[in-house]
């Protein structure tokens, strides 16, 4: 059995101009609406923790749970941490709001 190879000459190229480099994309300026909710998403658990932390604090007020690893000082206290939980819940409703309709009461979506 004989196979017969046969190679085409691929067309010249015509001069043309010098190829450059692609430049890297300058990246895109973050919205004050995309930076709120990218906060408010990391926010939100640590709101979770903070309000676990109060949990804690209360469970061992209450005899329920093992000794919290804050035994003195402001800290020390569940209702410090309850009122962190509540306070950065709070501020995360409040960047969602503002990421969602633009952060102005003025803008013709919000009702």
């Amino acid at each position: 059995m004989i196979v017969r190879l046969r190679y085409q000459q691929s067309p010249k190229k015509a001069p043309g101009r010098p190829v450059t480099p692609l430049l890297p994309k300058q990246p895109e300026a973050v919205t004050p609406q995309e930076m709120a909710t990218g906060l408010a998403s990391l926010l939100s658990p640590v709101a979770a923790i903070v309000f676990a932390l109060a949990l804690w604090r209360l469970g061992q007020d209450l005899g329920l749970t093992n000794t919290f690893f804050i035994t003195e000082g402001a800290f020390s206290h569940w209702q410090v941490w309850l009122a962190m939980a509540i306070s950065i819940g709070g501020a995360c409703l409040w960047l969602n709001r503002v990421g969602e309709d633009g952060g102005g009461s003025n803008s013709p979506t919000a009702s």
